[in-house]
């Protein structure tokens, strides 16, 4: 069936099946893998908004397909799809080479088809890319597309004058042409399940709409109550500073906590499954977080939610939130455990706020608390870490038990600090080299390296390259014989990681999960929280389409 729109979700690395990437532990300690399978949240709200307006749309996730199966072709589903614009996402740098790649083969295949980009890198870079990708025909630059997707659409089928898509970047003749940004509206932003399983079924294409290559087996939803953010974390290239330079004047705009409330209670309906709502609903006010816990009340919301925090909130607004909803858990990325190293990248509290913050969690009944750290900050030493990784296990011995669970993460900034972001924009005062600066450079990165430290894009006077990987792989290490002390995680199982790793070190191959999609050093992160769902006609459905490809598999 032929589209207006299909909006095309490549791999990271668009030959990670077949080329000889050594990516080692990073690959498994956080879901940064040469896949980035999982497509923008937006493509549902874009896809919601184009076919509202009674255009024919479809998503086709490539990456999660050629996660799935190694017999999938590319090629020759990209060839099966009609469609007078191909939009895909380069929102986040690490796609740069699968989006390339795979518009370079739409437009090989589909030559009187349009070869649409979209996101946040797309934007920042669109001079270099249009300069440079003949293929590309247009760039859709800034955030909030939905009613820009459904203009374009609109010109395309009625051959209306180009110029008069807002904020469409384009060519007219050898010269590229910027056409007047137009005031989007977050009120057009819409997430909807059902819509994206209709569609599925529409197009006689399940896998191809998927949100990821696990969703199936581990449902989850996601809602967001922002856009943009109101901090300005150093290394981001959505923050604050970030986003009001690059792609919209305000920052954050808030949605109205109505429609999160309904877009939550069609997940309830439709998938039963929990749901992550995005943003810090704190910091958006008390007027906001009452209002929305209203809302949801008012629908009888009671699925298991994940929610996260730029800070620690105070202890009241954690109680209001048990007392609203009983199965919820909380996460909170405070990247060091070095108060001065903290506030220098973006996050401006003190560690006991952080431990309050846990405590209050735990009282309010919060199931389970997810605390993050990262390696590579502006002021960080190898040392640095290793306090970290003390201060990590201080956590999880005092605040883990029968009843609590506290997960802590560390891993690096990887594979490249965000383009926008302060210290992309003033790498000397954070004491950081960036190490590529044009689209090429990043294609190129990700085209030829081998091991994932040929991917980064930086290093600090603090600490190089080499001591960043080492960091790494000790911190991991460590990381799981804190787990395995603490009963989180089986002693085969933590053997079988720590020799995995500890041979890579030594030059020995490394042994990925074979769930590409899975992490072996995050085994435990999902599994409390994401495993409850709500039996509906549309889940049953999954359920039995589950088996279904399961049966399939071993046959």
């Amino acid at each position: 069936m032929k589209t207006e729109v299909a909006l095309v979700h490549a791999p990271s690395i668009y030959d990670f099946r077949t080329r000889d990437i050594k990516l080692g532990p990073i690959s498994d300690v956080i879901p940064s893998t040469p896949v980035f399978e999982m497509y923008p949240i937006g493509f549902v709200s874009m896809l919601s908004s184009l076919i509202k307006e009674g255009y024919n749309a479809r998503i086709c996730n490539v990456a999660a397909m050629m996660v799935s199966s190694d017999k999938f072709d590319p090629v020759k589903y990209l060839k099966d799809v009609e469609s007078d614009i191909f939009g895909i996402d380069l929102h986040w740098l690490p796609h740069v080479n699968g989006a390339l790649k795979i518009a370079r083969i739409i437009k090989d295949l589909h030559q009187n088809s349009k070869v649409l980009l979209g996101g946040f890198s797309a934007t920042y870079f669109a001079e270099d890319i249009m300069k440079n990708y003949e293929y590309i025909d247009f760039i859709l630059s800034g955030d909030l597309q939905e009613n820009n997707i459904v203009k374009l659409a609109e010109t395309m089928e009625n051959s209306h004058d180009i110029n008069n898509v807002p904020n469409l970047i384009h060519r007219d003749g050898g010269r590229i042409v910027h056409n007047q940004r137009g005031k989007s509206s977050i009120d057009d932003v819409f997430l909807n399940y059902g819509v994206l399983m209709k569609n599925a079924l529409k197009y006689h294409d399940i896998k191809g709409h998927l949100p990821y290559a696990s969703w199936l087996e581990n449902t989850e939803a996601m809602t967001v109550i922002e856009h943009g953010c109101s901090f300005n974390c150093a290394f981001c290239g959505g923050s604050n500073f970030a986003y009001r330079n690059n792609y919209n004047d305000t920052s954050p705009v808030y949605r109205k906590p109505e429609i999160i409330a309904e877009e939550i209670s069609l997940v309830q309906d439709i998938l039963g499954s929990p749901v992550f709502i995005t943003g810090d609903i704190n910091r958006a006010g008390e007027k906001f977080y009452s209002s929305l816990f209203r809302e949801m009340k008012n629908r009888k919301i009671d699925l298991p939610l994940l929610t996260e925090f730029f800070v620690p909130p105070e202890k009241h607004y954690l109680d209001e939130l048990g007392r609203n909803f009983p199965d919820f858990t909380v996460e909170i990325s405070p990247e060091s455990s070095n108060e001065t190293i903290r506030n220098k990248n973006g996050r401006p509290y003190d560690n006991k706020s952080l431990e309050n913050f846990v405590e209050n969690s735990i009282t309010a009944g919060s199931k389970k608390i997810d605390v993050y750290f990262t390696i590579g900050l502006s002021g960080q030493t190898a040392e640095d870490v290793n306090v970290d990784l003390d201060y990590s296990e201080g956590l999880m011995k005092r605040f883990t038990n029968n009843k609590e669970k506290l997960y802590t993460f560390i891993s690096p900034l990887t594979p490249f600090i965000d383009p926008g972001s302060l210290i992309y924009e003033h790498p000397e005062d954070y004491g950081f080299t960036i190490t590529a600066r044009t689209i090429s450079d990043y294609f190129n990165l990700l085209e030829n390296g081998k091991i994932w430290t040929d991917f980064l894009n930086y290093y600090t006077k603090w600490m190089n390259v080499e001591q960043i990987a080492k960091a790494t792989y000790e911190s991991e290490i460590r990381m799981i014989r804190i787990r395995q002390s603490l009963g989180l995680l089986a002693g085969q199982d933590a053997e079988e990681i720590v020799k995995n790793i500890t041979g890579y070190m030594h030059g020995d191959n490394y042994i990925s999960n074979e769930n590409r999609s899975s992490h072996l050093s995050y085994i435990e992160k999902d599994v409390e929280w994401s495993y409850k769902h709500k039996l509906t006609k549309k889940s049953f459905l999954i359920s039995l389409y589950r088996s279904y490809n399961d049966v399939k598999k071993k046959l």
